[in-house]
């Protein structure tokens, strides 16, 4: 091994890295102490060395060694390839050397983790909540803005290649701000599904404990765990974990396990996509906003925005214009409960969904014309078992009218 050229023992390195298991980290770090002890008075190291300082930055060299010895093999590939960008004009015949010892396959897709999921120590439990494949049951509806920045990263993450050839790394990580169920956590599941990756979710309950140095020590381990695989992993409740440090509430042990997360977060590899969500955003450290390639912020849906999603329901239009109003201001889940709740008032009582949003809905104050206030006014009376000869009695509305819209809820 002693009269291994340079160039060699980087294909060395490289062929090391595309084995599985632990002997991984092992053979990279006899191959390192090889290029340090060897080949320091050679001059060859010395010109690479040289090289690495005037054009192809020693800290990712740091980084390519740093993915080996962890046995990340993806996060490995990526900075290979950033590396062959960066030599290419000085040694072409090296660069493409390096990138021919690469894998075919997309090393941002979908692979089996080699290490078990992490658990906690004292009760046994799994630190994660495991997606794989990700499947929904429905097309998700978000507005034009938060569409574009959700695409821009499955646009980046799948042109990856093209990136690493000029030096470049797509979004390694996004953070979603917003009130809850405003479809969080439907984004972090759609992008994996677009990459075709695993989903990891860091479960708070399991993870948190009244012992800080215990939840430290639980974090570290996913986020140990989610680098060694291309997956997206997502942190929920981030403002839990990630508060202000200047909080005199916490005490120092947190203050320090939020300046862990915001080195993991600089050092995230560049295989895997680490996601965080808060529902509280003015909690978060201020660090944190910088940290993140992308910062996506949820918002209540628009009418036009709820209409769209009450049509995708299968609600029909009469129906759909009495009741979008009404949830304006609303999230998506809960629009979805009521929704559900409604469905099944509808079907118990076997009565139009119309009719049964009438009575349960519209006696509140509602933004709606006159004719419509007349027509729940009379679906509301008939409900109570009024007759029609009643409703007229009661509200003046000619009997022809009332059955009219009587017939038209039936038959919605």
């Amino acid at each position: 091994m002693t009269n291994l050229a340079l160039p060699s023992l980087f294909i060395f390195l490289l062929e090391l890295t595309q084995s599985s298991g632990k002997l991984i980290g092992k053979y990279t770090s006899i191959c390192i102490y090889h290029l340090t002890t060897k080949y320091k008075n050679n001059i060859k190291y010395n010109q690479l060395k040289k090289a690495s300082v005037e054009m192809i930055d020693s800290k990712l060299i740091l980084e390519l060694v740093e993915r080996g010895t962890k046995g990340d093999t993806p996060g490995f590939q990526i900075l290979v390839r950033r590396l062959a960008s960066k030599i290419k004009k000085s040694d072409p015949d090296f660069a493409e050397k390096l990138i021919s010892q690469l894998p075919e396959t997309d090393t941002l897709r979908g692979v089996s983790p080699i290490m078990p999921s992490p658990i906690d120590a004292d009760t046994r439990q799994k630190l994660l909540i495991e997606y794989n494949p990700v499947h929904l049951d429905r097309e998700p509806i978000w507005n034009d803005e938060l569409k574009t920045e959700l695409n821009r990263v499955i646009f980046e993450r799948k042109n990856a290649h093209k990136l690493n050839e000029s030096g470049l790394v797509p979004v390694r990580s996004v953070l979603f701000e917003g009130a809850p169920g405003l479809g969080k956590t439907l984004a972090a599941k759609w992008l994996a599904r677009e990459l075709n990756l695993p989903l990891l979710i860091l479960d708070l309950a399991t993870v948190m404990s009244s012992f800080l140095g215990k939840t430290g020590n639980n974090i570290r381990a996913v986020l140990n765990h989610a680098s060694t695989f291309p997956c997206v992993l997502l942190l929920d409740e981030f403002d839990a974990i990630a508060k202000r440090r200047d909080d005199d509430h916490d005490v120092g042990e947190l203050k320090r396990l939020v300046t862990v997360l915001l080195q993991a977060i600089d050092d995230w590899t560049p295989s895997s996509l680490l996601v965080a969500a808060t529902n509280h955003g003015e909690l978060l450290d201020p660090a944190v906003w910088r940290r993140f390639d992308i910062n996506v912020h949820f918002r209540s849906p628009t009418l036009d925005e709820i209409k769209e999603l009450l049509s995708d329901r299968e609600i029909d239009q009469k129906t759909i214009s009495l009741m979008a109003k009404t949830f304006v201001g609303k999230s998506f889940s809960d629009i979805e409960r009521r929704i559900n709740s409604l469905r099944k008032a509808s079907l118990l009582e076997e009565r139009s969904l119309y009719e049964v949003c009438s009575e349960h809905y519209f006696r509140s104050a509602v933004d709606v014309s006159e004719k419509e206030q007349r027509d729940i006014e009379v679906l509301r009376l008939h409900s109570e078992g009024k007759s029609q000869r009643e409703i007229h009695r009661l509200t003046n509305i000619s009997r022809p009218t009332i059955k009219k819209i009587i017939d038209k809820a039936k038959g919605g």
